[in-house]
């Protein structure tokens, strides 16, 4: 629908010139241009150097993927190796806790905390 009402436009702006006059729009108004003269394909002439008009754009996200490629594999180790550390120490720390309950079983008469009579 679009493409066909761009080409109603064209018409009615070309059939709505009236007095203007009737010029083809695929002609220029002033004197004929001389033809170039052909060179090969590939070649520029000589002293004239190629210059791109338009550069590639970086992609923006590439940072971001390597970053994320780098990130989170270093930090699903990284939290593994610390979580096996706690685990390390929390198991410790229950060994000596057993320890000093085992050891503090069973009567103790000693002078130093007898009970006064």
């Amino acid at each position: 629908m679009a493409a066909a009402l761009g080409g109603l436009r064209g018409f009615l702006a070309v059939a709505g010139r009236g007095a203007q006059g009737r010029r083809s729009c695929h002609r220029p108004a002033g004197p004929p241009v001389p033809p170039r003269s052909r060179e090969p394909a590939g070649q520029l002439p000589e002293g004239v150097e190629y210059i791109p008009t338009r550069k590639k754009g970086k992609n923006p996200m590439k940072p971001v993927g390597v970053a994320w490629a780098i990130g989170l594999p270093c930090g699903i180790i990284l939290f593994l190796l610390v979580k096996r550390e706690v685990d390390k120490n929390r198991l410790e720390q229950l060994h000596i806790r057993r320890k000093m309950l085992g050891a503090n079983v069973g009567d103790y008469e000693t002078e130093r905390y007898r009970r006064g009579a």
